[in-house]
């Protein structure tokens, strides 16, 4: 829990910071160097915060699904940090930012040829999930998913279990 806690401070805090960079940069609405930022933020926090708590807290030794665990903790509670700090963002620093992104996806929607009804139905549903709450929940769940997706990669690298010294291949 500790180092689910610690890592996954860091990783909030990161988040939040790449959000305020790009935010301060201007960038492209479109653009997908923020999202692969955040994913980076992730994987870095994961595997050093796995790895802190198996070498620091674990004796140098955990098994797979507890590196699992970890991972999901850190990712679950950095994602907390961001689903707030993504409420505040859009409830009071810019809360014009929602209009930009759909302005943004109706030309799209409208560049690839779909018909205006069907366009607008669209905007209609997607305005519905674009209020603070919602997005604060989409934060938690999207970044605590891919946490764990990630984590079922990085724990094949980090899991160390102790050798039974009784079960030994020699003949």
């Amino acid at each position: 829990m500790k180092a689910g806690m610690t890592y996954g401070f860091v990783f909030g805090v990161a988040l939040v910071g790449i959000s305020l960079l790009f935010y301060v940069l201007n960038t492209d609405l479109d653009s997908k160097l923020p999202q692969f930022a955040g994913y980076a933020a992730l994987l870095v926090a994961l595997f050093f915060g796995i790895k802190s708590y198996r070498d620091q807290d674990s004796g140098g030794f955990i098994t797979y699904g507890k590196s699992l665990g970890t991972g999901v903790l850190i990712a679950f509670f950095g994602s907390v940090i961001a689903a707030f700090y993504t409420y505040v963002f859009f409830t009071f620093i810019d809360p014009s930012m929602v209009d930009k992104i759909v302005e943004m996806s109706q030309q799209k929607m409208l560049d690839k040829g779909l018909p205006e009804d069907q366009v607008e139905t669209s905007l209609s549903m997607m305005k519905k999930f674009m209020t603070p709450g919602w997005m604060f929940l989409f934060a938690i769940l999207t970044y605590t998913f891919m946490g764990f997706l990630f984590s079922l990669v990085i724990s094949i690298f980090t899991k160390r279990e102790p050798q039974n010294p009784f079960n030994s291949n020699l003949q």
